[in-house]
């Protein structure tokens, strides 16, 4: 697979009012690996964090890191959201091959999927217990 924006993510931030607007400036974004052979990632059909499996999630749900100082920025006739590293301290758990970036509104059920990326450098991993960090890319997480 390659990285992708979640449809229903792409659809609410024009307008579209059938899921939670996200504001990634301002809202909670958190994030979590995915073990994709208990769950892949579905761009058209998966909206929020309750529809990834909870055997899937790397931590879980509940404890996700959240991204530190968020950003969006027009950078050469784009917009490029960017944030801190982030460290995954201790992480354990099953092998996992993506990672899922999703607007943390403390439920699962309104958590809106935003990315899922599986082409960051170290992926697939298996956590043995350290800490993992998510070293972004110079030029933001993604841009549009």
């Amino acid at each position: 697979m390659v990285d992708f924006l979640y449809d229903i993510y792409r659809v609410n931030q024009l307008g579209e009012d059938t899921h939670t607007y996200v504001d990634t400036d301002d809202d909670v974004i958190g994030v979590f690996f995915v073990d994709e052979a208990d769950d892949a990632p579905n761009q058209t059909s998966d909206q929020d964090v309750a529809d990834r499996a909870a055997a899937a999630q790397v931590p879980s749900f509940a404890s996700a890191p959240n991204l530190a100082n968020t950003t969006v920025a027009a950078v050469s006739n784009r917009a490029v959201f960017d944030a801190d590293d982030l460290t995954f301290t201790a992480l354990t758990g099953d092998q996992v091959e993506s990672f899922d970036i999703f607007k943390d509104t403390g439920t699962d059920t309104t958590s809106v999927l935003m990315l899922n990326m599986d082409t960051a450098t170290g992926l697939p991993l298996t956590p043995s217990g350290g800490d993992v960090v998510i070293v972004w890319n110079p030029s933001g997480i993604w841009r549009l």
